[in-house]
């Protein structure tokens, strides 16, 4: 599995919800009302914990992880 289905899955399984027509990848979650604050801390820990992405303060402050395309863009740049 990918880290772009990887990601998918997990925002699927955690916050119950199904990536279609209404909620695509460039949804902003947050907007949506999926996900909420500790949501929020619970994907940089799966990013950090699963994926083994490594984040600087910077890339905590610089990055939105708000959308399913955010964060996998965020990922692939990562690891290169």
């Amino acid at each position: 599995m990918d880290h772009a289905q990887k990601v998918k899955s997990f925002l699927e399984e955690r916050f119950l919800v199904n990536f279609g027509e209404d909620i695509t990848e460039d949804t902003d979650l947050f907007k949506a009302g999926i996900i909420e604050s500790k949501g929020y801390m619970g994907i940089i820990t799966f990013l950090q914990d699963d994926l083994h992405i490594e984040m600087s303060d910077e890339d905590l402050f610089m990055n939105v992880f708000a959308s399913l395309s955010n964060i996998v863009d965020f990922v692939e740049k990562k690891q290169g």
